[in-house]
């Protein structure tokens, strides 16, 4: 098992798309998870990396570099994306049907934090707040 860095990868891939987000108009919407998801599947993938503000990022980007590089760390590189992009587009899908539109990395990282659990079920984790 390889650890190779995916979560910061993955958090830099979303830095990069949220400066896109904030610099190039409309471009948002082209690949928010939306009604016309089922026409353009993608979506179901772009979405992941689209935040809707600063502390959207922020705090899934902490998630994902703390979850995401442990999670890493036990199961390899190859896994941890496997997790990552299945759990992610799986909730796109059932995202879809409940909201008008809806982007962001939370499903994915939900995904990471129960695969993280089923591996490591006692696993402590100090939080504050």
């Amino acid at each position: 098992m390889a650890f190779k860095y995916y979560a910061i990868k993955l958090s830099l891939l979303a830095i990069l798309v949220f400066l896109a987000q904030a610099l190039i108009p409309n471009f948002t919407e082209l690949f928010i998870l939306d009604s016309s998801s089922y026409f353009q599947p993608w979506r179901f993938v772009t979405a992941i990396f689209l935040h809707a503000g600063l502390a959207h990022l922020i705090f899934n980007l902490f998630a994902l570099l703390l979850f995401g590089s442990i999670l890493e760390n036990l199961i390899g590189g190859k896994k941890f994306l496997l997790i990552f992009f299945t759990t992610g587009i799986l909730t796109n899908l059932l995202a879809v049907n409940f909201y008008n539109s809806s982007l962001g990395a939370s499903g994915a990282i939900f995904g990471i934090i129960g695969a993280l659990i089923i591996v490591r079920p006692l696993l402590t984790v100090w939080t504050f707040g």
